[in-house]
């Protein structure tokens, strides 16, 4: 495994999701930073952070790696200045698009392979999910991995 073109190309990959004809994110970044110092306009946001690697050997195999990432979602609502609002409403269709985006590609071996970047990639774990009902910022924090050799 060579680490960054490999987390790069993972980035890029889930950078380019969209919803409908539009791009999902208006922003996208490796460098995480808090919902407050995202900007209005530069929402929603898209955030990837490296969570931790567990490497697999079995003799005659070439050495396995699973990768965790968190992609974090940030999305301004203006839920507090519109009652209409309901921030989940917002935030569903990015979730739906990173969902879509880890079907299984690879029928043949029933794996994900995010356009064959990885052998396999799965949403694993609790989505965090935090509407935003007390302000006008709704996150989401979706846990991925992904394994490579």
């Amino acid at each position: 495994m060579t680490r960054e073109p490999l987390y790069a190309a993972v980035f890029a990959f889930f950078s380019a999701l969209t919803v409908g004809a539009s791009p999902a994110f208006a922003t996208a970044t490796r460098k995480i930073k808090t919902w407050e110092d995202c900007g209005i306009e530069q929402q929603p946001a898209l955030l990837m952070r490296q969570m931790a690697e567990r490497s697999t050997y079995k003799k005659g195999f070439p050495l396995v790696w699973r990768c965790d990432i968190a992609l974090m979602l940030y999305v301004h609502t203006g839920a507090q200045m519109d009652d209409t609002v309901v921030p989940s409403q917002l935030l569903n269709p990015l979730l739906d698009a990173i969902e879509a985006a880890v079907r299984v590609d690879d029928p043949g071996n029933q794996a994900a392979t995010l356009g064959g970047l990885v052998s396999h990639c799965a949403i694993e774990g609790d989505v965090q999910i935090f509407e935003g009902s007390l302000g006008d910022e709704a996150v989401a924090v979706v846990p991925l991995m992904f394994l490579t050799s």
